[in-house]
């Protein structure tokens, strides 16, 4: 059974002892702080694009290329699609990426790059038939790391971290006044 939200509801029997019957409150389980966030992994998304694009453009300047930004994702594309290819399943969009503080980000950081960049070295040279050059490969390997752990890190610095869920269920729950009176009501019934 679900309700108004969507979310499953528990379905609690009210016990009978004799002729009194007794009669508590019902809650919406809400589930845990691993729920998934549309929101940061769009963030996440969005910013590792952006380093990926920056990376691009800069080797591309670097060489006297133009840095337009049709050149730039050209160049990026196949870093783009290792990294998306690789992060979401390496938990580079979870919690673990953005709100278990800034060891966490960067080791969750540094294991998506570790996948993802290769795999991009990979695709660009299958897409132009050769092996890239021993330099290219290690500028690659630096320049990506740098900015994605780096953006990655920075970001979990000014993202406040969730709570831990024992602290989360230690906290005073708050409610809302008619809650309050139900509760005065269900006591009242029970005299």
């Amino acid at each position: 059974m679900l309700g108004p939200d969507g979310q499953p509801l528990e379905v609690v029997p009210v016990e009978s002892t004799g002729e009194d019957a007794w009669a508590g409150v019902a809650r919406v389980d809400r589930g845990g702080s691993s729920a998934f966030d549309l929101q940061s992994a769009l963030l996440l998304a969005a910013g590792d694009a952006v380093a990926l694009l920056l990376f691009a453009a800069a080797g591309r300047s670097n060489h006297g290329e133009a840095t337009q930004v049709a050149d730039a994702l050209g160049t990026a594309l196949p870093f783009i699609i290792g990294w998306f290819a690789t992060a979401p399943f390496l938990g580079g969009f979870g919690a673990d990426a953005r709100k278990k503080g800034v060891p966490t980000a960067a080791a969750t950081a540094a294991k998506c790059w570790a996948v993802g960049v290769p795999l991009g070295l990979v695709i660009r040279g299958l897409s132009r038939g050769y092996v890239p050059p021993t330099p290219f490969i290690a500028v690659s390997m630096g320049v990506t790391a740098v900015l994605l752990v780096g953006w990655r890190s920075a970001l979990a610095a000014t993202t406040k971290p969730d709570e831990p869920d024992s602290l989360k269920a230690r906290k005073d729950k708050r409610g809302n006044p008619f809650e309050f009176l139900e509760l005065l009501m269900s006591l009242t019934k029970r005299w």
